[in-house]
């Protein structure tokens, strides 16, 4: 999270009342050396829709703690965007957005502003429900976190982003931009939806491009207004997934709160003991108030309670089980956080990319690789050895990913003398495949909809480990093991392709490496 800016923006205020800057200050103002430009309001009107009012909202209005600009005189605005390019005045995103824009442009979006009728109110949020804000209004202050999470698979996670999970969807919903879809089997709500696009299942919307909120999946809203666990499995029977499996507030929920001695206190008045959900100076020097008020509650931000309406249990219609990670971790008797590994503590706050199978970094601390290789008559006996360091199933969630352990037998050339599979696991070596098949009535394989029973399950159990031997028939300088993860089948690759140009979403991620030299004396 950005530094606190207020006594920048205290300073910018005096000047914009009194038109004067204390001494010691005057320096950083002057070297701007602001050309007297003429703005032109219509080409500022043209690039504040491409460049502003995602943010600032339309005609500049402000949304939350993200400042109005309408009304703003355009001496202060320029000056404002000149400090915000040159470095002194601390705001990544202005920052990254005054870099690109020319002494014209500041110009003609300050007299575009100018020309506007400032708010009559300060700006908010409205009295929208909670989960209708975008995450958009979070990242004026919190723009560290918001770069994480835009890239996080929370980001992605709805059929609009997420190519994996739009075949699915279109296949047993329909088109994620249109209303009033049905479940084609159920004829009910997608209940996919209760984990994929929370904030759209709270309004019972299909239409996901119909607000922002929507659009944006598991966004900073949709965990942040979890108060309360009812659980997964319902008294008596049946089951109640993803948001259903909550109790929501009006009010932000955060693993920490305020003292209560700060609540009247601004922020202005003591930076060190800042509230940010106080009302306060934004960069610009105008006073925005406080929209998303907050308060401690960590027996669910702290807790596995968090992740587990949605990470729990996940069955299809006829009761079989495509992902049961929570039962896992219960099974497991582990009592670590999912927080703890998937959102770890960096430079002072949670990691918000919160990395799985998606994450190469991630991935690589799941299982322990080794491998021990001994003389066996003119050839070698190699065990690898997989210890699974995860207090559930590796791999776990969806139930096409999959992993394969390639081991191969090298000469001191690095030429390739043997390999335990050259095409695909399953078929060549099936004790190097883990994965989770599901099948159907006569125990062939089937897609997680129609399977009617657990087919094959290869995969880790937790904190298990296993030891693969092989008799290599030739005297190798080195065996090598690799941990080779898939999101999916083989067989699924070509479909989701047609939905992304991401060539290398689907390319396996090696997880884990290692080798076992031979002395010339072996």
């Amino acid at each position: 999270m950005r530094k606190a800016v207020l006594p920048a923006a205290v300073l910018l205020l005096s000047w914009l009342l009194t038109g004067a800057l204390p001494a010691s200050e005057l320096l950083d103002y002057e070297v701007l050396a602001i050309p007297p430009l003429i703005g032109d309001a219509e080409r500022g009107a043209r690039l504040a829709e491409q460049s502003c009012i995602a943010c600032h909202g339309p005609e500049g209005v402000g949304v939350g703690p993200i400042p109005a600009l309408a009304g703003m005189p355009a001496e202060a605005f320029v000056r404002t965007m000149h400090l915000l390019r040159a470095g002194k005045r601390e705001s990544a995103t202005m920052g990254q957005l005054s870099a690109g824009m020319s002494d014209q442009q500041f110009a003609d979006l300050g007299t575009y502003f100018s020309s506007l009728a400032p708010p009559e109110e300060p700006h908010g949020l409205g009295d929208g429900p909670l989960h209708q804000v975008s995450a958009a209004v979070c990242q004026w202050c919190h723009e560290d976190i918001y770069r994480q999470w835009s890239d996080s698979m929370h980001a992605k996670s709805t059929a609009l982003r997420d190519p994996i999970h739009e075949l699915m969807y279109r296949q047993e919903v329909g088109d994620p931009r249109a209303a009033g879809q049905l479940h084609q089997r159920s004829q009910r709500y997608p209940v996919c939806l209760q984990c994929h696009a929370p904030n759209a299942a709270l309004d019972e919307i299909t239409k996901l491009d119909a607000m922002p909120a929507y659009e944006e999946g598991v966004n900073c809203i949709a965990c942040h207004q979890i108060a309360g666990y009812r659980g997964v499995r319902r008294e008596g029977g049946g089951l109640r997934l993803g948001m259903a499996a909550y109790e929501t507030a009006q009010v932000l929920q955060g693993p920490t709160g305020y003292a209560f001695d700060q609540v009247r206190r601004a922020a202005a008045d003591d930076p060190h003991r800042d509230n940010p959900h106080l009302d306060k100076l934004d960069i610009f020097g105008q006073r925005v108030t406080a929209s998303l008020p907050l308060q401690g509650n960590p027996r669910i931000l702290r807790s596995n309670d968090l992740c587990l309406g949605c990470h729990h249990l996940r069955p299809n219609p006829q009761g079989v089980p495509l992902c049961a990670t929570g039962d896992e971790i219960a099974d497991s008797g582990s009592q670590v956080t999912c927080q703890s590994c998937h959102m770890p503590i960096a430079e002072g706050f949670a990691n918000h990319s919160m990395g799985g199978g998606h994450d190469p970094a991630m991935l690589a601390r799941a299982v322990q690789l080794t491998v021990d290789v001994e003389p066996a008559g003119t050839g070698v006996v190699a065990e690898v050895i997989l210890h699974n360091q995860l207090p559930h199933k590796m791999p776990t969630g969806a139930p096409f990913r999959n992993v394969q352990v390639q081991v191969s037998a090298l000469d001191e050339n690095g030429a390739v003398l043997w390999q335990n599979f050259t095409g695909h696991a399953q078929q060549e070596a099936p004790e190097a495949y883990l994965f989770y098949q599901l099948a159907d009535d006569e125990g062939k394989p089937a897609m997680p909809p129609v399977a009617t029973q657990v087919g094959t399950d290869s995969r880790l159990q937790p904190h298990e480990r296993r030891v693969i031997r092989y008799e290599i028939p030739v005297r190798p300088a080195v065996v090598r093991a690799e941990l080779l993860y898939n999101l999916v089948f083989e067989g699924m690759k070509p479909r989701i392709m047609e939905l992304t140009d991401d060539a290398e979403l689907l390319q396996p991620r090696r997880m884990a490496f290692y080798e076992a030299r031979l002395s010339p004396r072996q």
